[in-house]
């Protein structure tokens, strides 16, 4: 059980501070000579991490790839005063996401080969049939088209680059340095704790579905892309992206165990690194339970300390937008080097570009559909 909380505790820092992702947590933990089975327990913990990104995204609009989308209705929340609200969402739609998850896993095992095996040779145009029908559907749909392949473009050289992470640079740039640049001191107001009701619920329950479609598509990985595609589908509100996105990002976690152990594949970084350690088809009990503790402990954590992460977005964002902007300068070049910067500077000036043109920044989601169609043709 220590390591879960330890588990929980890396997950919880990992999140936080946006450029330290679980996987680099679980490169450097690797390196200590911890026993297999430790380690395995501590890295089905690390999960944490999926959950305690939102805040940053929320609250400071820097995000990382699976939390890209949850940046406009977050924020957009928090100048309405609803930034508690928006968190909640998020909490609850992760337990939601992984209890059902959890009831539907045996039942995927034997699912995931049947579709596996009927599907894989479409995915490619799939994909592309529903890029299509996102760009179409945009108010200026040649405009959305110019900012969707320039962000593509900036992808394909990122991702296909070796930088350690490339997302960082990336997303950093687009969403929150433009955001930085375009900022206009505006008056933050009090955050309300109040109830979120029930309506959020049904998106949540399709986060859960499409978490498990995306697990079985290459190349298809982060939840801002999945949500994406899911709002062609079902039209999503504000709080309807929220809850969506966290159940995804929570429901692939889990169904990539299942893939692992029904057709040998996975898209998630963490379970790649436990098939290494343990034989994942015949340990699922201990890790699916170890797996539940360690969000709900991670859920509990930040519902106790909602008020006081409310209160990051009083912070004089004239002010914090200095820091933030030299932390990502900083934590860029660290990683990613010279090239980095040159990422996040482009991405930046494309970002701006978008909001000042009126362009929707789910464009920007181009950064990995088109490597990703690439991948595919």
């Amino acid at each position: 059980m220590a390591e879960v909380l330890i588990g929980v505790f890396l997950g919880l820092l990992s999140g936080l501070l946006p450029g330290l992702h679980s996987n680099t947590i679980i490169s450097v933990i690797s390196s200590l000579g911890i026993d297999d089975e430790s380690l395995a327990l501590i890295i089905i913990a690390l999960p944490a991490h999926l959950v305690t990104s939102f805040i940053p995204a929320i609250f400071f609009g820097i995000p990382e790839s699976g939390t890209v989308v949850a940046v406009l209705p977050g924020q957009r929340m928090v100048l309405r005063g609803g930034g508690l609200v928006a968190l909640k969402v998020i909490l609850f739609s992760s337990i939601i996401a992984a209890l059902l998850s959890i009831a539907l896993f045996y039942f995927s095992l034997g699912l995931f080969p049947l579709i596996y095996g009927a599907v894989r040779q479409y995915m490619g145009w799939i994909l592309l049939a529903v890029s299509a029908t996102l760009l179409a559907k945009s108010r200026n749909p040649a405009l959305a088209l110019a900012v969707f392949l320039c962000a593509g473009t900036l992808g394909y050289f990122s991702l296909g680059s070796d930088m350690k992470d490339p997302f960082l640079p990336l997303f950093s740039g687009m969403f929150a340095v433009a955001a930085i640049v375009n900022y206009r001191k505006t008056r933050i107001p009090k955050q309300e704790d109040k109830e979120i009701g029930t309506s959020f619920i049904k998106f949540s329950v399709a986060g859960v579905f499409f978490g498990f479609m995306a697990d079985l598509i290459p190349g298809v990985g982060s939840p801002s892309q999945v949500a994406t595609f899911l709002s062609i589908f079902l039209p999503l509100n504000t709080i309807g992206y929220l809850a969506a996105i966290s159940s995804i990002s929570v429901s692939e976690a889990i169904f990539s165990l299942s893939t692992s152990a029904s057709i040998d594949k996975s898209r998630i970084g963490a379970t790649v690194w436990l098939s290494e350690l343990i034989d994942i088809e015949s340990n699922l009990p201990m890790l699916l339970t170890f797996f539940l503790i360690s969000m709900v402990l991670t859920v509990g954590i930040i519902y106790v300390m909602r008020k006081h992460i409310a209160k990051l977005a009083s912070l004089d964002f004239s002010r914090l937008n200095i820091i933030l902007g030299l932390y990502l300068v900083s934590i860029t070049f660290v990683l990613d080097g010279f090239f980095g910067l040159l990422v996040l500077a482009a991405g930046g000036a494309l970002g701006l570009a978008t909001l000042k043109l009126g362009a929707e920044r789910i464009n920007l989601m181009g950064a990995i559909i088109v490597p990703t169609l690439l991948y595919f043709f």
